[in-house]
């Protein structure tokens, strides 16, 4: 074991694999283990030392993580794949700088100490300064989705274990895989594996608190009225551009669409991110010949269309639109995408089947729609990894969540997934029923407690009924979404001025 610590670099690149597994690939028992090997390798090194296995750690996770950049870059911008590795080679180097940093202060901030009081505090720092560096690259990254990294995440796949979040969002569930995952890697190093049932009994607590959250919010929900989502799900490649060419084929699809839902009788077709890709007029001619065929039912249609701003700028709005064909408001996507959607530093990164456009957000349309069966959140696209994107929502008075999204860029990557598992966070962080529609990815309902009840992937157009119940229920990760990282500020603090105020005695002596 001593020969490994010492000389062995393995560990870090096994423990950037094991967590690559766990946070990208949302897997509950790897999370468990997934910084073991790391924080045996750095156990007892210098700060320096510290730094360099962080950043190899960090490399081999963003290796992995970030990989579907350079062919997706390809096919996103119709350029060669150098472009993809630049973005890549970026996005790695920053992250593992970030990794370097996070466990440099860790190192530094630790007590040496190997009694059991030590353990368990540095245990809680480590779980403390995670989050808190998470909650900050958070902050920074908000239209950099990919380096929206959370060492909870593979958590997600429990129903018990994502309780937690109704209360402290996603930091919790990185706190506790963080602390767990530092006490067994000690036990491990010092053999103390009398010790074992610290880590087992945090894990049994969490996991019963998660239990008794479930319990409690099923039974405080009251029984109102749902409504029936038709989910039309056209599955139509991205780089499919609408020509002459392809045009009839692609409406065609859509008013297939829509005929199958009207034999389902569904109060509201809920459509996908831009699935009609072009800007919102009165008298579109495809928008006036879908409600010719669903008027006779009475749907209300959740529409996802771009809303025109002036040329090659526009909102990636989502509309409500009554039966007869009245608009009752729009949304438009407020957390644009970083390089793609919005100027980075002037820089835009070309969008090869668009020409270049670049959308805004408009602050003004910002706030939850009336529709027939309640106030309705949204989340388009990236919205549903954003946190304060749904907590803004609830706190508006959103009654239920859907989330437009098209995942075809990424269909052959885990990001297909995790958008999936970032929704259903969503869902229990504001206890709010979200529907998904994900071009070429996941769609189906998540239900306010964290069930996952309809969930369906595919190559062809579907059409998928689910059933919405609207709440008026508000959480406090809704109403507070950053307590928990005031809390670990707290801990950090408690933790680090003793030792801070002994450095100043002694050096004032």
């Amino acid at each position: 074991m001593q020969k490994i610590i010492n000389k062995s670099w393995g560990l870090a690149i096994a423990s950037g694999i094991l967590t690559y597994a766990a946070i990208c690939n949302i897997n509950f028992i790897f999370s468990w283990v997934c910084y073991i090997p790391f924080f045996i390798l750095i156990y007892n090194k210098r700060k320096k030392e510290v730094f360099k296995i962080a950043l190899v750690f960090g490399f081999t996770f963003s290796c992995l993580a970030f990989f579907w950049m350079i062919p997706g870059a390809e096919r996103f911008t119709g350029y060669n794949m150098l472009y993809g590795l630049g973005v890549f080679l970026i996005s790695a180097v920053f992250y593992s700088l970030f990794c370097g940093a996070l466990l440099w202060c860790f190192s530094a901030l630790k007590k040496t100490d190997n009694n059991l009081v030590s353990i368990i505090t540095n245990s809680i720092l480590a779980g403390s300064l995670f989050c808190v560096a998470e909650a900050l690259l958070m902050l920074v990254s908000t239209g950099l989705p990919w380096f929206d990294v959370h060492s909870g995440n593979g958590l997600a796949e429990n129903l018990y274990a994502i309780q937690p979040a109704s209360v402290f969002g996603i930091h919790i569930m990185s706190f506790i895989v963080v602390t767990v995952n530092y006490q067994l890697a000690v036990i491990t190093i010092k053999k103390l594996w009398r010790r074992l049932f610290m880590p087992i009994i945090v894990i049994a607590v969490y996991l019963f608190a998660g239990f008794i959250l479930l319990q409690k919010f099923d039974s405080s929900l009251h029984a109102n009225k749902s409504f029936n989502v038709a989910i039309l799900a056209e599955n139509t490649p991205p780089d499919i551009t609408w020509d002459d060419n392809t045009g009839n084929f692609l409406v065609q699809k859509l008013l297939y669409l829509n005929r199958l839902a009207v034999t389902m009788k569904p109060d509201v077709a809920l459509w996908s991110e831009s699935a009609i890709p072009w800007t919102y007029t009165k008298d579109d001619d495809l928008v006036k010949e879908v409600f010719k065929i669903t008027d006779p039912v009475r749907i209300t249609h959740i529409l996802g269309i771009n809303t025109a701003y002036k040329e090659n700028e526009v909102f990636n709005s989502a509309y409500c639109i009554l039966p007869g064909g009245n608009v009752t408001g729009h949304y438009d996507k407020q957390y644009l995408l970083s390089f793609i959607e919005k100027p980075f530093n002037g820089w835009l990164m070309p969008f090869f089947s668009s020409k270049g456009f670049s959308a805004l957000n408009d602050t003004a349309y910002n706030k939850p729609l009336s529709t027939p069966f309640g106030r309705a959140g949204f989340l388009i696209c990236n919205e549903a990894a954003v946190p304060a994107a749904a907590a803004n929502q609830v706190r508006q008075g959103a009654q239920f969540l859907f989330n437009m999204s098209n995942d075809g860029w990424f269909n052959d990557t885990y990001i297909v997934n995790l958008h999936f598992y970032y929704a259903r966070l969503r869902a229990v962080e504001s206890r709010k029923d979200i529907a998904i529609n994900s071009n070429n990815g996941l769609s189906g309902l998540i239900k306010a407690s964290g069930d996952i009840e309809e969930q369906e992937k595919g190559t062809e157009p579907f059409v998928k009924v689910v059933k919405i119940q609207p709440n008026n229920y508000k959480t406090i990760a809704s109403s507070y979404p950053q307590i928990f990282t005031y809390f670990c500020l707290l801990c950090i603090a408690i933790i680090c001025i003793p030792s801070l105020i002994k450095i100043r005695t002694k050096n004032d002596r």
